[in-house]
């Protein structure tokens, strides 16, 4: 019993119940000083995957799988509506890629152009 009684009380010695602070130990140890690190941004994850090319085809397949799927819920299974609605997408997709691949080619074209600066001497 007496075993009991000294392991009940060492442990309400421990439970930190009591409100004495130990003493500072004569050798005191300094913390080295923290090192402030620089919060760095971290860019989105949408962002990170564009970047590689990988990424761009993983966008477009996704977009595509999205687009065939809201046509299957559009169409309820009647085939012939499903590939009726798929295939004027297709039409749409192919007519503004090809817009765009017109006017992105011009942009370049005009930009690629020097100006001609004129003389003054050949005007008269």
């Amino acid at each position: 019993m007496a075993q009991r009684k000294t392991t009940t009380s060492n442990r309400s010695s421990r439970s930190g119940s009591s409100s004495k602070k130990p003493a500072a130990s004569s050798r005191a140890t300094k913390q080295p000083a923290r090192r402030v690190e620089p919060v760095v941004e971290k860019e989105p994850l949408y962002s990170v995957i564009w970047s590689y090319s990988w990424g761009k085809a993983l966008y477009l397949l996704l977009a595509i799988l999205v687009l065939i799927g809201l046509d299957l819920l559009i169409a309820m299974n009647h085939y012939h509506l499903f590939f009726t609605v798929l295939g004027v997408e297709i039409i749409a997709a192919m007519l503004i890629g090809w817009i765009a691949f017109i006017i992105i080619d011009r942009m370049k074209q005009r930009d690629n152009l020097e100006p001609v600066e004129s003389d003054p001497e050949a005007e008269e």
